[in-house]
């Protein structure tokens, strides 16, 4: 059993990102735990934390996380501060995303990983940042600007993001905040290729298609998302491809379709109700505009996803978040898309 395990372990690193991963993680795990050491599960159990998010799957993130936290408090010193603390970050990103948790139990949560920073001898530069965008989910912009102020003054340490990802999060902050320009001028590194890193420059072309429209940079924009549309790919990607879907739905339409049958699978079987959320109300953009002309192609999915079920499933997801954050911030937040997208339809027809 000691060979399967390590065979898997082996074939999990040469394995494309997907839920097959998941599948051989899950049985190293199950070997571990009946013919290894607490130590060998352990280290499986972090891999699989880790896969979750990478494979698009990060609802099953909070299983492995918590055991490995257990272990990781029940035996001071057996297992690295540094490895459970940069897990327990992905957690506070993820919790919020599922409206199940209230905001005591996130609060919770939050307030154990600052006191696990300060017990482990790191800043609170991590926890501010993960603050800003857990207020930023809520609309609570005021708060969130605090934060941010606190994430920026804070020494950055081993714990801090790669300096393209947080430039990439300053200029998303902008954005989310409608500081369009100051966005536009925080990101200029990153699209100089000064700085990028495995997810960077990706997810910051997604981040400013939005921005560039609303400053009227409309073949900046069609030039920006041409080269993502090429440079993103995998499960993990699923708001991202929606913000690509409302784009090419006004300005390509046949591209649009291609990547709403390349997607809709994924988007399907997404179980994170925030990411979902996002995507499917991508998906009710594109299939108005769609639905607009009569077509004799028949999409993919079809029979399942209609704007009926689309219209009860996006509003069942925004009442849960509503209804846990206590306002209505998720019913503006599809208002100002379906305002957005509207504009643009009117600037490309010439209306």
């Amino acid at each position: 059993m000691k060979q399967r395990y390590y065979g898997l372990r082996r074939e999990f690193w040469s394995m494309p990102d997907g839920k097959r991963k998941l599948v051989v993680l899950e049985e190293a795990i199950r070997i571990a735990d009946q013919y290894m050491t607490e130590s060998d599960a352990y280290d499986a159990r972090m891999d699989y934390s880790s896969a979750t998010l990478e494979c698009g799957c990060p609802e099953r993130l909070f299983i492995s996380f918590s055991w490995c936290l257990a272990k990781f408090e029940n035996n001071p010193g057996v297992y690295s501060s540094f490895s459970i603390m940069w897990h327990y970050k992905w957690v506070l990103n993820q919790i919020w995303r599922l409206p199940q948790f209230s905001l005591e139990q996130i609060e919770a949560v939050f307030a154990d990983f600052e006191r696990k920073c300060k017990q482990y001898g790191y800043t609170l530069r991590a926890y501010y940042q993960q603050k800003v965008n857990f207020l930023l989910s809520q609309g609570h912009l005021e708060a969130a600007a605090a934060y941010h102020k606190l994430w920026k003054e804070t020494p950055r340490d081993s714990l801090s993001d790669c300096l393209a990802c947080e430039q990439n999060l300053f200029g998303e902050y902008y954005f989310r905040i409608n500081h369009l320009k100051r966005g536009m001028q925080t990101i200029k590194p990153i699209l100089d290729g000064r700085m990028s890193c495995r997810s960077v420059p990706q997810t910051t072309y997604s981040n400013m298609i939005v921005p560039l429209l609303k400053l009227g940079e409309f073949d900046r924009a069609i030039d920006i998302a041409k080269k993502a549309f090429r440079s993103i790919e995998g499960p993990s990607y699923l708001p991202e491809y929606g913000v690509f879907m409302e784009f090419f739905t006004v300005t390509d339409m046949p591209k649009a379709v291609k990547l709403y049958e390349r997607t809709i699978q994924l988007g399907l079987e997404s179980k994170m109700p925030w990411d979902r959320f996002q995507y499917l109300l991508s998906v009710r953009l594109f299939l108005q505009q769609w639905s607009k002309v009569k077509r004799r192609k028949k999409l993919a999915e079809s029979e399942q996803v209609t704007l009926a079920w689309l219209d009860e499933e996006i509003g069942t997801l925004a009442q849960a978040f509503n209804d846990r954050n206590g306002n209505d911030y998720m019913h503006r937040f599809i208002a100002e898309k379906e305002q957005n997208i509207s504009r643009l339809v009117k600037k490309i027809s010439g209306g």
